[in-house]
């Protein structure tokens, strides 16, 4: 019975020891095991930056689409699209190429293109054309501003000028066939109608040459 005592003293001291082996050993290894979950954590989330990094740089490096409208003297006239990089003789020969009557001498056809760009084709002469139709309107509205020619504006030219009618207009022939040409404004007076005021206020629009 003697030698039982001296043994249960020391398992209460062995007992305590193996508590804290098995503490610390918890500790130990919960701590292993949190850094191994952070690095996972910050591996996962430089894997998740580079592919980001790494997608961001290949949408730079791929050309983004444009819209170009091809007009004019091509074969397949319209709005196509093209990479960024593309230039106006890819555009021409997507819309089927020129036609024979195409004036191309204008056409850059080594010109980048860009978004919302609009290519037209002329045909052979529509420049000149163009300078024609341009040079008549220029003529016609020096005359304009110059005023209406009493002596040689038929009716209905007449008529354009604010304030003689038909009857006017008319009258103002008439007196030209049987005295001669105008020599001014003036002479309008001669025609019944034609007071001061109204030849005051109509003078700015009339001339004689």
């Amino acid at each position: 019975m003697k030698r039982l005592i001296p043994l249960k003293k020391y398992s209460l001291y062995i007992a305590a020891g193996l508590m804290v082996v098995i503490i610390f050993c918890f500790f130990v290894f919960a701590g292993k095991k949190g850094d191994s979950r952070e690095l996972s954590v910050l591996k996962g989330t430089k894997d998740i930056q580079v592919t980001l990094d790494d997608k961001q740089e290949k949408r730079e490096k791929e050309p983004s689409s444009i819209f170009v409208e091809i007009k004019g003297a091509v074969r397949k006239p319209g709005v196509y699209t093209f990479q960024s990089d593309a230039r106006v003789e890819e555009a021409i020969q997507k819309a089927g190429g020129f036609t024979r009557k195409a004036d191309t001498i204008e056409i850059n056809q080594a010109a980048k293109l860009e978004d919302s760009m609009m290519i037209y084709v002329r045909n052979e002469g529509e420049a000149e054309r163009q300078t024609q139709t341009s040079s008549a309107d220029a003529s016609s509205g020096i005359e304009k501003e110059q005023g209406v020619n009493v002596n040689q504006a038929d009716a209905a030219e007449l008529q354009t000028i604010n304030g003689i009618g038909p009857a006017k207009a008319e009258a103002i022939i008439a007196y030209r066939e049987e005295h001669g040409e105008f020599l001014q404004i003036e002479d309008l007076r001669n025609i019944s109608g034609f007071g001061e005021k109204t030849i005051e206020r109509l003078k700015s629009q009339l001339t004689v040459k």
